[in-house]
């Protein structure tokens, strides 16, 4: 009798300490999963703020200087150059409304005259153009219109447009193409 109340305690302390045991691995899993799911809560706050962060001017108008002096080297390759639409729609930095208005006026200007299509370049509003590319003249935060000017040619200024899509600041209207007829630069 006395082994076997021996035994019983000794099954009774066993049982104990593994009560305890399982109660502290529960208590470290709750802890743990606790931790792991603040840490991810955290990191989305944080992605959060990461892309609320205020873009700056300077920011906002890089892709549209890019955009018209990648342009403007493209035609001064002459017969190299690519053409209009196909140029514009392979740059990233145009919004496809801009890409599609700018085919649709190719595509009117060689329905009404099959032979000469266009007679001035949509995105200069001009038959001419400043060789060296544009500097920035002005930049509106509240409209994001912007106007450009020639570096060799300062006299020879270009409204754009710019919005953003996707994350990035890309060329909505330049020249003729998607730019009201009163922001338009004076020829």
């Amino acid at each position: 009798m006395l082994a076997n109340n021996r035994y019983n305690q000794i099954l009774l302390t066993i049982t104990y300490d593994f009560m305890k045991m399982f109660r502290i691995i529960l208590i470290l899993t709750v802890i743990v999963f606790s931790a792991c799911g603040h840490g991810e809560t955290s990191n989305k706050s944080l992605s959060v703020k990461t892309s609320s962060t205020k873009i700056s001017k300077k920011d906002k108008i890089a892709n549209a200087l890019s955009f018209i002096n990648g342009y403007v080297e493209n035609v001064n390759k002459m017969d190299q150059s690519v053409d209009l639409v196909e140029w514009v729609n392979s740059s990233n930095l145009a919004t496809k409304r801009f890409k599609r208005e700018v085919k649709r006026i190719v595509d009117e200007a060689n329905k009404q005259d099959p032979e000469l299509g266009l007679d001035a370049d949509p995105i200069f509003d001009a038959q001419d153009n400043p060789n060296n590319g544009f500097d920035l003249e002005s930049f509106d935060e509240k409209t994001n219109y912007l106007t450009v000017k020639g570096k060799d040619w300062p006299e020879f200024k270009l409204t754009m447009k710019i919005t953003e899509a996707s994350g990035k600041w890309l060329v909505d209207g330049c020249g003729l193409v998607n730019i009201p007829g009163e922001k338009r630069a004076k020829r």
